[in-house]
């Protein structure tokens, strides 16, 4: 069903909901509540205040930018949202973050554009797919992302020996198979004293999966340092830094600094200062945990960036992410680096329904309108109440035989709907953003593009919108164009299925639809290709890819430069009844370059599909086989 169909019926009904909403302004606003006023046709600016007001009880991700963006939320509304969820997680870290209920939503009739749910045992299917262990499956795949590039080789950890302030033998060669954190600190430094109690929780929580962390004191005094570990409730082990340790790790000119090593004992990222977000190191800690022992760093979510300074031997050039303090008689720079945060979303057309599926959605968000009012309104109520059971599908796993079948089936009809598309017409927009250490935009690359047919009815690529590249820190080059034209808009075919390497997740509803998952890498990286390497989700009934999250690969490190992709994730529509086309994908990531990391955030929008019948003449138009110099980007100013 149409969006649109049901706020001509439903705009009564809501007329009056935001100033309930506001007089309720003692609770935060839900994800529910979010929706709820857009449907209602409250304008995002009075939104944006409430929001100010009142904070929200849930964080943002790219699923909710994008619903939100639906309902009509404009980009300035998901910026609030972003930060007042980033707020409420700094204050309450214990708190986890709340995506918006099925049953909040008026779901499009066929649409993929959340991950697959987490139900408890009423929702839970009798057999087949445990959607929360098909939810762990993803996840791991996703953090083992891998460019399969000899180039991205990391330097090994300079191994160093010694002794605890308690008289343990501390040798990096006995943390073989671990995650290694090495903290340069000294107690004289606040910043270290600031960053000390989250390592102390680092080591509670993650100890157990195979983190191990080893507090290097420098430039301090044996006396000082073991009275602070004393009193600190250190639980890790401390030594006191040699010359030659130092040395090894490139002299440690800031404090703090953070060095961490994975698995396989190579040096993945340094540290410099005290993180702004403590959530980013975290997170890097993650990834790695979830490592196989041996293999690189994968997951390093980028675009491509310039030529980068030749990096240290030991550890590449430090990630300055806070303040730090000199050490005495060195100078050392701190600056900041942000965490991600879901951004600007596009708004998707939706496919048409009928009157009856209008109705039937007016009557069901009139109920929610209901529960929701009576929630705000009511002083005791402080927490939403569990939606009802609904009745699940069968959600049974294949046999191996049938899966095979499956893989088969689905990429033939890829293929089918790949030929379909390239007798299709759309508009493409593409938007890359450079954050700063606020989350404030200080770069822009944005292009838009028509393709379409020239009158001879070859396939074009026209630039209809191209202002001026501001991005500082990174270049968008041809292999980024590359990706935006067929590596985000993935599209498995029986021509490419040898290529890839196919592995079956599980069986889960997805929105209003159930589908199968299944992780891709690419067996071999040819040189000068490019390939998908993620997961997709594939309507069981239709036997179309719906939503694929992952990235390109192979990125390249090497003596001219670094180029590097995102981690994205492409959410399709049926647009024809037949075929499921990409409409919109968003990528909210920081890149680690070994200059230092970039946050950049990245939008691209397919609208307008039209099946070609047009004769009319196109003129100044670029080939999409044979992309000119038009279309790339200038070098940005420095």
């Amino acid at each position: 069903m149409t969006r649109k169909a049901a706020l001509v019926v439903l705009s009564i009904v809501f007329g009056g909901l935001f100033v309930l909403l506001a007089a309720a302004a003692d609770q935060p606003l839900t994800a529910d509540d979010i929706t709820l006023l857009l449907l209602g046709g409250s304008p995002s600016p009075k939104i944006v205040t409430l929001v100010k007001e009142r904070g929200v009880n849930f964080k943002m991700n790219p699923d909710l930018a994008k619903k939100f963006h639906d309902a009509g939320a404009s980009d300035g509304l998901i910026d609030a949202l972003t930060a007042a969820g980033s707020n409420a997680q700094a204050a309450s870290s214990s708190s986890p973050a709340v995506s918006a209920p099925a049953a909040a939503q008026p779901q499009q009739s066929q649409s993929a554009s959340a991950p697959p749910a987490k139900p408890g045992p009423a929702t839970a299917p009798a057999a087949g797919s445990n959607p929360a262990e098909v939810d762990r499956k993803v996840g791991e795949t996703l953090s083992g992302l891998e460019s399969n590039s000899e180039e991205t080789d990391r330097p090994y950890a300079a191994r160093f020996s010694l002794v605890s302030i308690t008289g343990q033998k501390l040798d990096l060669a006995d943390y073989q198979g671990k995650v290694v954190l090495l903290n340069f600190w000294a107690s004289w430094c606040p910043h270290c004293r600031r960053l000390i109690p989250s390592l102390v929780g680092f080591h509670d929580q993650y100890y157990g999966k195979g983190l191990r962390i080893i507090g290097i004191a420098v430039s301090d005094h044996k006396q000082a340092v073991e009275a602070f570990y004393q009193h600190g409730n250190i639980n890790y082990p401390i030594a006191m830094c040699d010359a030659n340790t130092r040395r090894l790790y490139g002299g440690v000119t800031g404090l703090p600094t953070t060095v961490l090593i994975g698995r396989d004992g190579r040096v993945y990222a340094t540290f410099e200062g005290e993180p702004r977000d403590i959530g980013t190191l975290e997170e890097r800690i993650k990834r790695l945990l979830a490592r196989p022992t041996g293999s690189p760093e994968a997951n390093q979510p980028t675009v491509a960036q310039g030529a980068a300074p030749n990096a240290p031997p030991v550890a590449s050039q430090p990630i300055v992410v806070g303040a730090s303090s000199p050490v005495p008689a060195a100078a050392s720079e701190g600056s900041s680096a942000a965490a991600s945060a879901a951004g600007p979303a596009g708004s998707p057309q939706s496919p048409s329904p009928d009157a009856s599926a209008a109705k039937s959605q007016s009557a069901e968000v009139n109920s929610k309108v209901a529960e929701t009012l009576n929630k705000l309104t009511a002083p005791e109520a402080t927490t939403a109440k569990p939606a009802a059971a609904k009745e699940t599908k069968d959600l049974t796993d294949p046999s191996p035989a049938q899966i095979q079948k499956i893989i088969q089936e689905f990429a033939a009809k890829e293929k089918l709907f790949k030929e379909a598309r390239d007798n299709y017409t759309y508009h493409q927009i593409n938007k890359v953003e450079e954050l700063g250490p606020e989350d404030q935009i200080e770069g822009v690359y944005e292009q838009e593009w028509d393709i379409l047919f020239d009158d001879s009815g070859k396939r074009i690529e026209r630039v209809t919108y191209a202002p001026a590249d501001t991005l500082k820190k990174v270049i968008i080059t041809e292999e980024d164009l590359t990706s935006m034209r067929n590596t985000q808009p993935f599209v498995l075919t029986t021509d490419e299925l040898p290529e890839y390497e196919i592995k079956y997740l599980g069986h889960v509803k997805v929105d209003e639809i159930t589908a199968f998952v299944f992780s891709i890498r690419p067996k071999e990286i040819q040189k000068g290709r490019q390939y998908f390497q993620g997961v997709v989700w594939v309507d069981d009934q239709d036997m179309q890819i719906v939503k694929s999250e992952g990235k390109p690969v192979p990125e390249l490190h090497t003596k001219k430069g670094e180029n590097l992709f995102p981690r994205f994730t492409t959410w399709r529509e049926q647009i024809d009844g037949k075929f499921w086309f990409p409409t919109y994908t968003m990528a909210d990531d920081t890149l680690y370059f070994s200059a230092g990391p970039v946050h950049l955030k990245e939008i691209l929008r397919y609208t307008d599909y039209k099946q070609f019948k047009s004769r009319v003449r196109i003129v100044s138009a670029t080939p999409t086989d044979q992309p000119s110099t038009t279309t790339t980007p200038a070098t940005p100013q420095q």
